[in-house]
């Protein structure tokens, strides 16, 4: 019987910083938002890869290149260099804000953000102008992408298709303003759309009485490592989702204190918890199918898959909650 595959995806970017508010500021790159170097250490993407090698899980990075604007081409592709130096794999991020950085007055913001605001030829040549940067930077052409802020569209994924792209993991049903943009159904595992396969982040049911019910996305800063393993645990082989979908971001240890990353401290608490999921997935490598998409892609096949949302014991959501409190602020 088939192994459930885990994915994990590391989203890659930069932050404007502030810059379009104030001009005076100046958008944060590699150093704080990839590498994460704060007092002498690298708390970023080295620190992440340096976990997951322990267990050897291996990773996929979204890392965005319209960057470029602002900062050229060497910061991005010092970045993919070292993570395919380090054995993982690297895939298309794109954060059309960047484009912004052409004009007169990047303040003005006339590009906006999300993909879906752009039409469908504006779309392929975004996406088209990413790949072609993406595969110089790395040797190789890039066959999965997710839109920044989860931003795409129906549109997005005919215009990956165009491109020769595989995969999209842009649907995050936590997200249904921008999740229905892509597909009015919920889903929850692989599906087939628009010629290309939707891979989401992968979501579960939060019921805690008081609070209310809704979507929990597998995100490291958000849910508790004792949540994740439940979602894993009910997602036994022939019983649960095909697929799984877990995200985090090259910055997801630190807290920044201010826009500019002057100020920053680290959450610990956030990377023991990606030392226990890389613990518990090679400790259950018998049951589970870790994989990078390159490498999935290569080797495998999807198929569509159900909607199933599992719920999660409710005291793991408030003890998380609690967790939370006590180590953000």
């Amino acid at each position: 019987m088939p192994k459930p595959n885990i994915f994990i995806t590391i989203d890659t970017e930069h932050s404007i910083g502030g810059a379009f508010a104030d001009p005076a500021l100046k958008p944060v790159g590699n150093d704080k938002r990839i590498y994460g170097r704060v007092d002498g250490k690298e708390y970023g993407i080295p620190l992440i890869m340096d976990i997951a090698d322990r267990y050897g899980i291996p990773l996929t990075f979204f890392v965005e290149v319209l960057n470029k604007y602002y900062f050229g081409e060497n910061e991005t592709r010092e970045v993919c260099e070292y993570i395919l130096g380090r054995g993982h794999d690297v895939q298309l991020h794109l954060h059309p804000n960047y484009l912004n950085f052409r004009e007169e007055n990047p303040g003005a913001q006339r590009y906006r953000d999300n993909m879906s605001a752009y039409s469908l030829e504006e779309q392929s040549a975004l996406i088209a102008e990413g790949k072609e940067l993406l595969t110089r930077y790395c040797g190789r052409a890039p066959i999965a992408f997710r839109a920044g802020n989860y931003g795409a569209d129906a549109n997005t994924l005919k215009a990956l298709k165009e491109n020769g792209f595989f995969i999209d993991s842009s649907y995050n049903a936590a997200f249904p303003k921008h999740s229905r943009r892509i597909c009015e159904d919920q889903i929850n595992d692989a599906v087939h759309l628009h010629g290309v396969w939707e891979l989401p982040i992968t979501n579960f049911i939060e019921d805690v009485p008081f609070k209310g019910r809704r979507l929990k996305p597998l995100d490291l800063n958000g849910v508790s490592f004792a949540e994740m393993k439940s979602v894993i645990d009910q997602s036994c082989p022939g019983q649960g989702l095909e697929n799984l979908t877990i995200i985090l971001h090259s910055f997801s240890f630190v807290k920044a204190l201010d826009v500019q990353y002057s100020r920053c401290k680290i959450r610990n608490y956030v990377v023991q918890r990606f030392e226990n999921l890389c613990r518990f997935l090679h400790e259950r490598r018998d049951a589970l199918a870790c994989s990078n998409l390159a490498d999935f892609s290569s080797k495998g096949q999807f198929k569509n898959g159900a909607a199933e949302f599992f719920k999660v014991a409710p005291h793991l959501s408030v003890l998380r909650g609690i967790e939370q409190k006590v180590f953000e602020f």
